[in-house]
Order: C-alpha cells, then structure tokens, then sequence
C-alpha cells in the first residue's frame, strides 16, 4: 500500500468529495492491492488493478457487477461506485487503474466443511443462472481458458513448451513436473474443437475460497472478485471451483466427498450436457495449466518469485496426475448425483 499512499489522497475524494473519510485496517488481495476506506460511517474497498492496466477489461467488469446488481439474487457481489462525473474507474498517475466498491462483510471460508462446500456448488450454480441472463453493451477482453496463448502476454504456447522441455538450470529440480506439464500441454490442444461445440456464456472465472464469503452460518453469502470475468466454457466455472479441492497429501476418499458435495449443490440449480460432463476432468486439468502458466508470466515480468512459480509448477504437475487417475470417477459422480440434463 505504501507505493500508492499518495494516490490515494487523490483519489478517494473523487468518489467521496464532501464526505469525511479515513482509511482503516484490512487484508490484501494476491493479484492486486486493497485499501478499505471509511466514509460517513460506511465501509468501502479501493482497489488498485496491478495484474494488467487495461480499461476495457475493468470497463467490462464494471458492467457485469452493475448488471447482476438488478438481478433478484440471494448472493451478494461488489457494486462499483461512481466518482463524481459518474465514472467507476480512476487512473493513477501512474498508470495504475483503481475503483471503489461497496463493502460486503464476512469471512472466507476454510472450504473444509462437507455442508458449507455445498453450500458453495450451489452459490456457483445460482451465479451461472443468473450470468446467463446478463447482457452488456461491451464485449470482453478476457478470452476463454482454452485459448491458452492469451492466458499472459509474455507466454506463448511455444514458449511453454519450450520452457517446460528445456527449463532453466533454476529450475531443474523440478524438470520432471515440466514435462507432465508438457505433455498435458500437447493432448490439451488436439481436445480444443471439442471444447469450441460445448456451450459458452459469461462465467466468474476465478471462484475458490478467497473470492466468496460466508455470513458465519456455514452458508456462502457472497461471490467477490470478478476481475476476470468473461465468455467462457459455462462447466468451466465448475472446474474452477473442483480444481482446489484435488490435493494428493490429503485421503483419496475426502477429496471424492468434497467433489461430491460441491457438485450435489451445483446440481441443484444448474444441469449439465453429456459432453459438458465428459469434458470436467480435462478442463480441471486446464485450470490448473491456467494459474502455472500466469505465475509463470507474472514471475518473467519480475512480479513473483522464483518460489512462488516452483510451487505453482508442482501443484499444477500433482493436480493433472490425480485426474489423470481418477479421470472416470469424476465423471461418474456426475452422473449419479443427478448433474446430467435429462
């Protein structure tokens, strides 16, 4: 916060230019700063965009939050607020892109609980409803998990390749998860025609347990975070959300019963196609392909560590092998929890 404490002088009284304000404590975000402001007794989040600096893809986003803010939904999401000339977004003098939303209270959930990670397939399920129906007067920018070569601007599909089958000698410790990276990579790509023919509409893009809130009743009370918004797969929203329960230090059984569970309340507000369902396991895996090759990006822009790309390397190596294992039994809990269309 510190790069930005003199920005922020400037910019709050734009949004709040006759009332008092103050900032006060609260936690960051990973992929971008947050500074909560408190205005006439109303708390508020100013957040600086540092993953890119493009106003079409905030103008975009923007627009969805606006948009599902008249829909007749349970769940809460951000509203943007308008400066005093009616705009939602600020830039710095530096280039940096900000905007204030609305405070929404609660607390990220640990996801542990087989209830609450109901809880949270059926938050999912009754946001992809209700994407559905959005339409706004712009088009993304963001474009689908499968167009991989647009996952970050300094990697290319060959140069993931080229890095995952001959890494730098600072990263040979971990050469053998590069190559079931690699060669995930190149199935991946002989599956994207298929992928082209399964429905599309606008998903979040990025739900886990840091992007939703719940009000403390083990119920999940609100969805943030919609930065990446955009027309995507709609099963890739369920992907997403699966992805994180795969961890291979934990029991085989308890993962499968957290899949279970995400996906019965899932089910009970949305239900998949045939080819939808088939196509879970290999786009788990590509979620996973996703966030490796954005840290990847972030860490050749000097953002992130050469730590923090390892752990992303072994954790997207770990998570393909697992479905690669349990492949068939993803798409049978599919099928006997009632996920399919009839």
């Amino acid at each position: 916060m510190k790069k930005y404490k003199s920005y922020i002088q400037e910019i709050v009284p734009l949004y709040f230019p006759f009332e008092n304000w103050e900032i006060v404590p609260g936690p960051s975000g990973v992929n971008n700063t947050t500074v909560f402001i408190l205005a006439n007794n109303e708390k508020y989040v100013l957040r600086f965009y540092e993953t890119h600096q493009d106003e079409d893809k905030v103008n975009f986003e923007h627009a969805v939050l606006l948009a599902l803010k008249e829909r007749p939904m349970s769940l809460s999401t951000p509203v943007p607020m308008r400066t005093k000339d009616g705009k939602t977004i600020v830039k710095t003098p530096s280039g940096s892109l900000t905007g204030v939303f609305q405070f929404i209270d609660g607390a990220n959930p640990a996801l542990e609980d087989f209830e609450e990670i109901y809880s949270f397939g059926k938050a999912a399920g009754q946001l992809t409803a209700e994407l559905a129906e959005v339409s706004v007067n712009q088009l993304p920018v963001y474009r689908p998990y499968y167009d991989m070569d647009s996952t970050h601007p300094r990697c290319s599909i060959d140069q993931i390749k080229d890095f995952s089958l001959n890494p730098p000698k600072d990263f040979v410790e971990v050469a053998q998860e590069l190559l079931i990276i690699y060669k995930q990579l190149v199935s991946f790509q002989h599956r994207i025609p298929f992928l082209k023919r399964l429905p599309h509409q606008l998903v979040h893009g990025d739900l886990n347990a840091s992007n939703i809130l719940s009000a403390g009743d083990g119920k999940i009370s609100a969805i943030l975070d919609f930065e990446f918004v955009t027309n995507d797969l709609r099963v890739m929203e369920v992907a997403v959300c699966i992805s994180d329960f795969i961890d291979d230090k934990e029991d085989e059984t308890i993962i499968l019963k957290k899949i279970a569970s995400f996906l019965t309340g899932y089910g009970s507000k949305i239900r998949l196609t045939e080819e939808e369902i088939n196509a879970l396991p290999l786009l788990i895996q590509l979620r996973s392909l996703d966030v490796f090759v954005h840290f990847l990006g972030r860490y050749w822009d000097g953002v992130d560590s050469i730590d923090i790309v390892k752990k992303y390397i072994r954790k997207a190596a770990r998570r393909v092998s697992w479905i690669l294992i349990h492949h068939d039994k993803v798409i049978k809990f599919c099928d006997t929890l009632g996920l399919k269309k009839m």
